[in-house]
């Protein structure tokens, strides 16, 4: 990043310049110039459709997840405990966790195979951290909070559904 005190080239991510000590934090920041990746940057989660989900406690049976996530056409359930978000169950759990190790899903409680602790994101967050989020972390379905109450989740098909609806040409 060159630095605007004195034209200085120092290394990405810096916090002050090597050479005259200028400020840098927040310069390489991303910026909305304009277009779709403004409002990728600019937009916020709450702009988007988001999609609710099962919910489920850390005592419900895998099997009754599942079904409940197929009938309603879910890619995952939350769990909460006494209404706090404790955990995330996926399709890819019932693959690895459940089917892959053997497991009965009707006597296999979610808290035995879920993600613990998933990382949320607020309603005020733009879509492109979503999107970074999922990249980054491999993640295809993200808890969306307001403040302490969840207002359901982001997946891939609500990021492609806003691209397509909202922001396409």
């Amino acid at each position: 990043m060159r630095c605007p005190g004195c034209g200085v080239d120092n290394i990405p991510g810096v916090d002050a310049c090597e050479n005259c000590g200028t400020d840098l934090a927040g310069l390489d920041l991303p910026e909305a110039r304009g277009g779709f990746g403004a409002r990728l940057l600019n937009d916020r989660l709450s702009d988007l459709e988001l999609s609710q989900p099962v919910l489920a406690t850390p005592s419900t049976p895998v099997a009754e997840a599942i079904s409940a996530m197929r009938e309603r056409r879910c890619g995952c359930a939350l769990v909460l405990d006494d209404g706090e978000l404790v955990g995330i169950f996926n399709e890819r759990h019932v693959l690895t966790r459940v089917l892959r190790r053997h497991r009965d899903p009707a006597a296999t409680p979610i808290s035995e195979v879920m993600s613990p602790d998933p990382l949320r994101l607020s309603i005020d967050d733009p879509p492109a951290f979503a999107v970074h989020c999922m990249v980054a972390y491999g993640f295809r379905h993200l808890p969306v909070l307001d403040g302490d109450e969840l207002k359901g989740y982001v997946s891939v098909r609500n990021i492609l559904e806003y691209i397509d609806k909202r922001h396409a040409g």
